[in-house]
């Protein structure tokens, strides 16, 4: 079952019911209050300075993070802000290994000038400790969840906090990420109103295709879904705010099956009056990786 995103309430009704079958931990019905953001070890890296940050989510479990700053950061200036979530693997993939997957993307979009946060997923990295995660998949259907929508709620969480921090300028707040980190920059977006740009890598696709060829993890495959919505409806949520969706022309999130989400997603934008805030490329012989640059151009241009 599809639905169209033609609801009176504009889209009120469809995001109550992803909050639902996704299994987002709200407070009293509502987005969560800000946690306090405990500040750790510094470091540098590639000339920035990057400082470990932990914060308490719905459950209480302490979430690692990273704060990266751009040169010549100052406390009493206000910074676009741009939340960089992980994909499958190590949020250190963002910070400091550009051999991997994700290119040390958040180190490459704070040398753009932009401050930069990353947060570790439930499961990996320095929370591998909690087991692997579809173990915790596993364990959060048992109450009608799934780990994406802990791992989105933490998110929540961090946008919550960043909302916070008095020398991120609030009217400039953009999510991204790839594979994982793309679907939970989609997701933040979409349930909230705190972002201004989303930039969508390695995810964009279909519920109903995407997820049924058995090339992807099933982690992605959360219950019910196709009961209230398609992917194009939660790209609905965003809008009239800006988003670039990029599935490579190599990628195993096939641009096939983004450009059916896309055209429905686009199509809204255009009812809107703002088919300019929306966009889809695919970069000839890029892979299931984060392109920094063209991030970087898109929040340049967004932000």
């Amino acid at each position: 079952m599809t639905t169209s995103f033609v609801y009176a309430d504009k889209g009120a009704t469809f995001k109550q019911k992803l909050i639902s079958v996704y299994g987002v931990h709200m407070n009293n019905g509502k987005l969560p209050d800000a946690p306090e953001i405990i500040y750790g070890e510094q470091k540098k890296v590639d000339g920035l300075d990057v400082t470990d940050i932990t914060f308490s989510s719905f459950d209480g479990e302490k979430i690692p993070g990273e704060v990266i700053y751009p040169k010549g950061f100052k406390t009493n200036n206000k910074y676009p802000t741009i939340l960089v979530f992980s994909g499958h693997g190590e949020m250190e993939e963002l910070i400091s290994k550009p051999e991997s997957y994700q290119h040390a993307g958040a180190v490459g979009l704070a040398k753009n000038g932009y401050l930069v946060y990353a947060m570790e997923n439930r499961g990996m990295g320095k929370l591998a400790k909690m087991g692997d995660h579809l173990v915790l998949d596993a364990v959060a259907r048992l109450h009608g969840g799934s780990w994406y929508g802990d791992i989105t709620t933490d998110a929540l969480y961090l946008s919550a906090a960043v909302n916070e921090v008095p020398y991120v300028d609030k009217q400039r707040i953009g999510t991204a990420g790839v594979s994982t980190g793309g679907a939970l920059s989609m997701l933040v977006a979409a349930l909230g109103d705190r972002v201004s740009a989303a930039y969508v890598q390695g995810y964009l696709g279909t519920y109903a295709k995407t997820f049924s060829d058995g090339t992807h993890d099933i982690c992605n495959n959360i219950s019910g879904i196709l009961n209230v919505g398609e992917m194009w409806d939660v790209g609905n949520l965003i809008a009239p705010r800006k988003a670039l969706y990029v599935n490579g022309e190599m990628d195993h999130f096939l641009i096939a099956d983004a450009q059916v989400s896309y055209a429905k997603i686009k199509e809204h934008y255009t009812q809107l009056g703002v088919e300019g805030n929306v966009s889809l490329l695919s970069p000839r012989g890029v892979t299931h990786e984060f392109s920094t640059q063209v991030a970087a151009d898109f929040f340049n241009k967004s932000l």
